[in-house]
C-alpha cells in the first residue's frame, strides 16, 4: 500500500482471506496494473453489487491472486454512483491491460447499467439484442417477477471481416442432439478459419437474482445445478465461503470427504471428454471403450451419495454422506479396476496415428493468450500455465495430499519446468493432461482413504453469521478453478449477492484463438479438448 501512495485510500487486511484495497474509481486501472505487475497477481474475478442501500453506492470488486509462495487474494474495491441526471454510473475500463476483463466488463453493463469507460466492446453480452433498454436484472430494485417485454427489430452486430474470397460459416445455436445452444460464426479462407467469434447466454437463467430470493440452504442446492457435472466443485466453493464468514471449523473426515467426491467428479468427466475428443477423431472403439469406464464411475457415483452426478455431498458445516467400511472398498476397488483397462486404453490410443496426428498441433493456444486471457485448468496448463487452485490455495484437505508429485525432489522440479515450456497448447498436449489427471485422482483418493479420520462429517458449531458478511470461496473443478463470492444479507439467513465465476466463464474466450489457422473439420475435436459448459456460463 505504501509505494502505490494516495491511489489507495485505506487497506483492510485479511478480511476473511481477502486483502480489500480501497481506492477511488478513477484510481482503479493503475491500482490493477500495480497488483499485476509488482505483485506478481492475476485478475480473476470482476465482482459488483448494488449496495445503494447500505452504503449508497454500487461497489466493484477486481479480485487478484498472488501467485507463488503467498496463498493471498486481493481486491481493490470502488464504489460508484448515478448522476443528478439519472446518468448510468460508470468506471475506466481496463482492457487495454487487461483483456481478459472484456466480458467481466460488458456483463456488468448488461446485469447493472454501469459503463466501463474505455471498453471498445460495447456490445450486450449476457443480455441479447431482444431485451429492453433500461433493463438491469441484478440492481436491487429489479423485481424478479418482472416479465420484461420484447424489444424486437434489433440485430447484434457482429464482427464483419471482409476480403477477396472471405467466406461466413455460421454454426446453431441450435445443434443437433441434446447440447445447449450457441451460436458461432466463422470467417473463412478457404480452408483456413481467419476468425471465430461466438454468442453464448442463449440460456441464461438468473441463478445469480434468484439465489437472492433463498435461503441460505436453498442456495446449496441451486450452486450444485449451476452446471451438473460440477455439482461437488461449486457446492464446495459456497460452502467454502459461508464457513469463512462464521468462522467454522469443519470435521476434518468431512474436509478428506468433500476430496475424495471432488476427484471422483474430475475421473469420470475426464472420462468422458476422453472419449468425446475419441469420437471427434472417428475412433469410435476407443470412445465406447472410454465411455464404458465413465459409466462404471457414475454408477459408483451412485452408490456412494444417492446420485450419478453427486448431488448432496456438500453441505454447509461439512459434508451430507458418509463413507463406510463397505463403500470405502467398493471405492478402492473400482477406481484400481478403472485404472487397469485405462491404461490399456490409452496406451492403445497412443499408438494409432489416426488419432495422434488429428490431436498434433491442432486448437493451439499459445502461453501469451492464455496468460492475457486468464484461462485456468487444463487449458490453462497444457499452454504452460503452472497453475492449480487445489495446490496453489490449498482448501478442505488438499493441504495433506500430494497434489503435485512433480515437485518432490529437485531433479523433479528441473524436469517439470522443462516439459511446462515444452507443451504447445494443442488438442494434443490437453488430451494427455486429462490422462495424467485420472490417474493422479485415482492415487490422490488412494492418500486420502488410508488415513480417513475417524471423526464427524458435519460441524457441531451453531453457524454463526454477521449481517452483510462476506467471503470468497473457491475450488478446483475438472474444468479449472471456479470462485464463488458470497454476502449474505442482515438477516444472516439469505444471501445478500451471489457472484459466480466459473472455469467456463474464463475459458469460452480461448476457443476463438485456438482455432485460429485451423479448418473447420478440426472444430469439434478443439471444441472437446477444451471442454467447455454452456450451462455452466450461462448463469
Amino acid at each position: 500500500m505504501g509505494r502505490m501512495g494516495e491511489k489507495v485510500k485505506s487497506c483492510l487486511v485479511n478480511s476473511n482471506e481477502v486483502h480489500m484495497l480501497l481506492a477511488d474509481k478513477s484510481n482503479i486501472p493503475e491500482a490493477c496494473s500495480y497488483l499485476q505487475d509488482e505483485l506478481a497477481s492475476k485478475l480473476c474475478s470482476l465482482i459488483s453489487s448494488d449496495e445503494r442501500q447500505t452504503s449508497g453506492a454500487f461497489v466493484l470488486r477486481y479480485v487478484f491472486e498472488v501467485h507463488g509462495k503467498e496463498d493471498v487474494f486481493i481486491a481493490v474495491t470502488a464504489r460508484t454512483k448515478e448522476s443528478a441526471e439519472n446518468q448510468l454510473p460508470s468506471v475506466p475500463s481496463i482492457v487495454k491491460k487487461f483483456p481478459l476483463a472484456v466480458f467481466y466488463e460488458r456483463e456488468i453493463r448488461d446485469m447493472f447499467g454501469i459503463i466501463a469507460d474505455g471498453n471498445p466492446d460495447a456490445r450486450p453480452l449476457v443480455l441479447h439484442e431482444h431485451w429492453s433498454a433500461g433493463v438491469y436484472p441484478l440492481r436491487k430494485d429489479f423485481d424478479i417477477k418482472t416479465k420484461v417485454s420484447r424489444d424486437t427489430g434489433k440485430e447484434y452486430p457482429f464482427i464483419k471481416v471482409e476480403g477477396e474470397g472471405i467466406c461466413e460459416i455460421p454454426v446453431g445455436p441450435v445443434h443437433a442432439g441434446i447440447i445447449e445452444p450457441g451460436h458461432f460464426r466463422f470467417s473463412v479462407l478457404g480452408e483456413n478459419i481467419i476468425n471465430l467469434e461466438t454468442r453464448l447466454f442463449y440460456t441464461h437463467k438468473g441463478v445469480e437474482k434468484l439465489a437472492e430470493t433463498m435461503k441460505l440452504d436453498q442456495a446449496l442446492l441451486l450452486s450444485e445445478r449451476i452446471s451438473g457435472d460440477e455439482s461437488v466443485a461449486n457446492s464446495l466453493a459456497y460452502c467454502q465461503a459461508l464457513e469463512k464468514i462464521a468462522h467454522t471449523s469443519v470435521p476434518k473426515r468431512a474436509l478428506q470427504i468433500r476430496c475424495i467426491c471432488a476427484e471422483m467428479e474430475r475421473i469420470y468427466n475426464h472420462l468422458g471428454t476422453l472419449a468425446g475428443i475419441s469420437t471427434d477423431v472417428g475412433f469410435s472403439y476407443g470412445s465406447a471403450r472410454l465411455n464404458i469406464l465413465k459409466e462404471r464411475m457414475m454408477q459408483l457415483n451412485s452408490v456412494i451419495s444417492g446420485s450419478r452426478l453427486l448431488f448432496g455431498v456438500n453441505r454447509i458445516g461439512g459434508v451430507g454422506i458418509d463413507l463406510d467400511a463397505e463403500k470405502l472398498a467398493m471405492i478402492i476397488n473400482t477406481t484400481q479396476i478403472v485404472q487397469e483397462d485405462f491404461e490399456k486404453i490409452i496406451s492403445m490410443l497412443r499408438t494409432k496415428s489416426s488419432v495422434v496426428d488429428r490431436l498434433r498441433n491442432t486448437g493451439i493456444i499459445s502461453k501469451k493468450v492464455a496468460y492475457d486471457l486468464g484461462l485456468v485448468g487444463v487449458v490453462a496448463r497444457a499452454a504452460g500455465l503452472d497453475v492449480d487452485t487445489r495446490r496453489d490455495h490449498p482448501y478442505a484437505a488438499y493441504p495433506t495430499v500430494s497434489v503435485d508429485t512433480h515437485h518432490d525432489t529437485p531433479q523433479n522440479l528441473m524436469e517439470y519446468k522443462v516439459n511446462l515450456e515444452k507443451r504447445k497448447g494443442d488438442a494434443l498436449g490437453r488430451f494427455e493432461l486429462r490422462v495424467e489427471e485420472v490417474i493422479d485422482s485415482i492415487r490422490m483418493i488412494d492418500e486420502l482413504i488410508s488415513d480417513l479420520y475417524d471423526d464427524n462429517i458435519l460441524t457441531t458449531d451453531t453457524l454463526r453469521l454477521e449481517p452483510y458478511g462476506y467471503a470468497l470461496g473457491y475450488a478446483e473443478s475438472h474444468r479449472g478453478q471456479t470462485i464463488h463470492w458470497v454476502m449474505v444479507g442482515q438477516d444472516c439467513d439469505s444471501l445478500f449477492r451471489y457472484k459466480i465465476r466459473t472455469a467456463s466463464f474464463v475459458n469460452w474466450p480461448g476457443i476463438e484463438q485456438a482455432v485460429l489457422s485451423d479448418i473447420v473439420p478440426d472444430f469439434p475435436i478443439v471444441n472437446k479438448s477444451l471442454d467447455l459448459s454452456y450451462s455452466g456460463n450461462d448463469l
